[in-house]
């Protein structure tokens, strides 16, 4: 009799076991969102995560090389179960300049608070680089050279780890390549000073999908990098929407991306003029909800140094 105990019991905790490992390996994505007043009012935010049916989980601003930490976003997000994604902007300064230490007091200032701010957040320096649409990106306005971005990345992740900021996750996030572009692997600072990788990429037409807009540069990361994926913004727009973020969630999901951190504005300064947002199209909207419903229930999870997992 205490034989057949034992072995039931040990049936039960092997049955606990296997039941937690369920509960515990929740699939899908971290899902996210930008607002153009974030790191503003969390108004937007609010409303945008009660109309869309879900709690983001990132929650991107940017910002340039003048302003400090969002400590308060930061902890609005947080007690909402999200983390922040700073797109570190070089404005006001070049990559040049930052490599040389000419930025050291402001950059140990700004690792400074993200420490004492005791939030998981994610940084990444200088988005889109590949391109040539921002001052810091190659052929941009401030002569920067794959060199001098990789040197000025890799700076300022020497500079958090002599602070001994453990709560960043790095990301480098160039813009999905395009024809003329240069190759990712040549602006890429290394698996030592990156957590993840992004691709920021948008449906800016009807027939855009995610095997023409993200894959081939999915496939070039793979070369070089094995980092988890982020793509770190994106969004569709018009009649063509509802399938194309579809698309995008299932295209994501299918290349183990991590999350998707959906560009919720309307760029009228845009060269292609672009409404990106979600609230104005019924149908976008609807479609956006159902897909984060089937791809987007991965809870946060931090692990210190280590970043982010899920």
């Amino acid at each position: 009799m205490r034989s057949l105990i034992t072995k039931v019991a040990a049936a039960v905790a092997a049955l606990v076991v296997f039941l937690s490992a369920l509960l515990i390996q929740e699939p899908g994505m971290l899902i996210g969102v930008y607002q153009p007043n974030s790191p503003g009012s969390y108004g937007q935010v609010t409303a945008f995560a009660a109309q869309a049916g879900f709690s983001p989980r990132i929650l991107s601003y940017y910002s340039t090389f003048t302003q400090p930490f969002a400590s308060a976003f930061a902890t609005e997000a947080a007690s909402n179960g999200a983390t922040v994604l700073v797109q570190w902007q070089p404005r006001g300064t070049t990559s040049a300049a930052i490599a040389s230490g000419a930025d050291d007091a402001y950059i140990h200032k700004f690792a400074q608070a993200v420490l004492s701010d005791n939030w998981q957040v994610i940084i990444s320096y200088g988005q889109e680089m590949n391109g040539n649409w921002y001052s810091w990106g190659m052929g941009g306005t401030d002569g920067s050279s794959a060199a001098t971005y990789i040197a000025a990345y890799r700076h300022i992740v020497s500079i958090f780890r002599e602070e001994g900021v453990n709560n960043v996750t790095w990301l480098w996030d160039p813009n999905v390549s395009y024809g003329g572009s240069p190759k990712l692997s040549t602006l890429y600072p290394g698996d030592a000073y990156v957590d993840w990788v992004g691709l920021d990429g948008y449906y800016s037409t009807p027939a855009t999908t995610f095997t023409t807009l993200f894959t081939p540069s999915v496939t070039e990361l793979r070369t070089f990098t094995s980092k988890p994926l982020l793509i770190a913004e994106s969004g569709v727009t018009g009649t063509a929407g509802p399938g194309q973020l579809e698309g995008l969630f299932a295209g994501a999901s299918l290349a183990g991306a991590v999350g998707i951190v959906y560009f919720d504005q309307a760029q009228s300064g845009d060269p292609m003029h672009q409404d990106w947002r979600l609230e104005d199209n019924p149908a976008n909207m609807a479609a956006f909800t159902a897909a984060v419903q089937q791809y987007g229930v991965r809870p946060l999870t931090w692990t210190g140094s280590a970043g982010i997992t899920g």
